[in-house]
């Protein structure tokens, strides 16, 4: 007797990442790669997922994971992979990074409809089916009267000008729950709904209803439907989320139909159901249900269904785009303040990409602007007042240190270091970081007369400056990095700092020699600087009106 080959089994993982919606990757024969880089068949950008994280291998409709050696490694079930091949099983949970990867069978189980002559209404259809499934005027010239026709095209102007002004709503609403009272409106006018739950899938993948509406509710009607829980079919659900189909169930009680049971207890004689599909696929469905049996849908009734569930994709994935918008602004914001625009850009343009530490040798220009008998004014003045004094001087600094394209590195105790020339060196960085400077001291000059109206001290400050190589990067550990700059032109810089005094501005020779005719500076003796075995030759920026 010959060998029966196994059935082939389609297999997929269901993936969801931490926030936002979650699809279906179909698995093929052989190796899957699972990683951060866009070359893996299953990219994932997720900081903590490794360029190659995991692999998985179908073979002979059986599935199996394997880790490949990854950073933070991949759980299974909630246990970390050790070496070697694990086997995978239905509804097995795979985690890596923020990711959730739920392995199930790719082809839906059928769904188990009556034969024809059991159920007078049966239909399936996929979005892209809706059509028009009432009687073309044409059609209908020589067998209905002129007032009827009359009253379905009125009833076919009305809906139109509904679906216009749900689509103008949507277009400019950026709230899921005015997206979900708009969708169950509109529902209720269109169609002879009695219920009308909508579901969205979370954060985790799961299913859940997110807004719910009944007839006979109050106006105020997006009531959750988690407060008020009601029971759906588990069939119906099941056959739209995962076929992506919408179905119409016709004569529900008719006691030789084998439909439901939930259907017989929630008393639903008809129903309706349609995914809502965005971009990146199932968002959710709509579900809705009628008990009367003289009020029934129609074919039509889910060519609406279906239409709604079409705006109602396009405009979650709307909203949604505009959220990640707003937290795309909110990060690059963060990001800002500590960090130049460049870095910034790198690290917006690619998210996925990882930040380890680091770094890269350039010539640039270190700026440090320290207030001078600090330690004197904060004994004497409340905390409250010095607090407040730091942090309109740190503002003044980044501003004019912004303003000519340098990098704030780092606050000091009552001190400032910038840097010119990082992350991209120019030829005029020593220029512009002498000009910030001189900005800076010509600022205090009204800075020190708010601080007088304020009942503050005036302050002064010293600045040194000087020119060179440095390692600039991202110095620190696996779990705190900072971007900043190492090297002796940054340690010269700061005792350059400290032998300035109040409004004297101190550049080195390397930075006399990288600035242009613009700069007026009257040479000074040279001095000896702890760290450096030669004298150091100095000078002072003449910046006085």
């Amino acid at each position: 007797m010959s060998a029966v080959s196994p059935p082939v089994v389609s297999l997929s993982l269901r993936v969801q990442p931490s926030s936002g919606p979650g699809f279906a990757h179909a698995l093929r024969d052989g190796d899957t790669t699972i990683g951060r880089e866009s070359q893996n068949d299953l990219a994932l950008r997720d900081n903590r997922v490794s360029r190659r994280h995991a692999v998985i291998t179908v073979a002979d409709g059986r599935a199996s994971v394997t880790d490949l050696a990854s950073r933070n490694g991949t759980f299974l079930n909630g246990q970390r992979l050790g070496d070697g091949a694990s086997p995978l099983t239905t509804g097995d949970v795979i985690r890596i990074g923020d990711f959730s990867l739920l392995f199930e069978p790719a082809d839906a189980i059928p769904f188990a409809l009556p034969s024809a002559p059991a159920m007078r209404e049966v239909l399936q259809k996929a979005p892209e089916e809706v059509v028009q499934s009432s009687a073309r005027p044409d059609a209908v010239a020589g067998s209905t009267a002129a007032a009827t026709l009359a009253a379905e095209l009125e009833k076919k102007t009305r809906i139109l000008g509904l679906f216009y002004e749900l689509s103008r709503t949507l277009g400019s609403v950026f709230s899921l729950p005015d997206v979900h009272e708009k969708v169950m409106n509109l529902l209720m006018q269109v169609t002879p709904a009695a219920r009308v739950v909508i579901f969205q899938i979370l954060e985790r993948g799961e299913m859940r209803p997110v807004a719910s509406r009944t007839r006979h509710q109050a106006a105020d009607a997006a009531a959750s439907a988690q407060e008020q829980p009601l029971r759906v079919s588990r069939t119906v659900f099941d056959n739209v989320a995962r076929q992506r189909v919408s179905v119409l169930l016709e004569n529900t009680h008719r006691d030789d139909t084998p439909i439901p049971e939930s259907l017989r207890l929630e008393q639903a004689h008809s129903v309706m159901a349609a995914p809502i599909l965005g971009r990146k696929g199932l968002l959710g469905l709509i579900y809705v249900d009628q008990d009367d049996r003289l009020q029934t849908f129609s074919a039509a009734d889910l060519d609406l269904l279906n239409a709604v569930a079409v705006q109602a994709g396009i405009a979650i994935d709307t909203v949604r785009a505009h959220e990640a918008l707003q937290r795309e602004a909110k990060a690059r914001e963060n990001y800002e303040r500590f960090l130049p625009q460049q870095v910034v850009d790198d690290v917006m343009r690619d998210p996925g990409k990882e930040i380890t530490p680091g770094g890269t040798r350039l010539v640039v220009t270190a700026l440090f602007a320290d207030v001078r008998g600090f330690t004197t004014l904060a004994e004497s003045a409340p905390p409250e007042h010095v607090v407040d004094l730091l942090n309109r001087f740190f503002t003044l600094v980044s501003e004019i240190v912004f303003r000519y394209g340098g990098t704030l590195d780092k606050y000091i105790g009552d001190g400032v270091l910038a840097l010119f020339g990082a992350p991209y060196p120019t030829e005029r960085d020593a220029v512009k970081a002498v000009r910030a400077a001189i900005d800076l001291q010509r600022a205090l000059v009204g800075f020190n007369t708010e601080l007088l109206r304020d009942s503050h001290r005036e302050i002064g400050v010293g600045i040194g400056i000087s020119t060179g190589p440095a390692i600039v990067g991202f110095i620190g550990s696996e779990t705190r990095l900072d971007y900043t700059a190492i090297g002796d032109t940054i340690n010269t810089a700061a005792r350059l700092e400290n032998l300035a005094k109040a409004g004297q501005i101190i550049i080195s020779e390397t930075t006399m020699q990288a600035v242009d005719a613009s700069v007026a500076y009257t040479p000074l003796d040279a001095v000896q600087v702890k760290g450096r075995a030669a004298r150091l030759q100095i000078a002072d920026v003449r910046w006085k009106r």
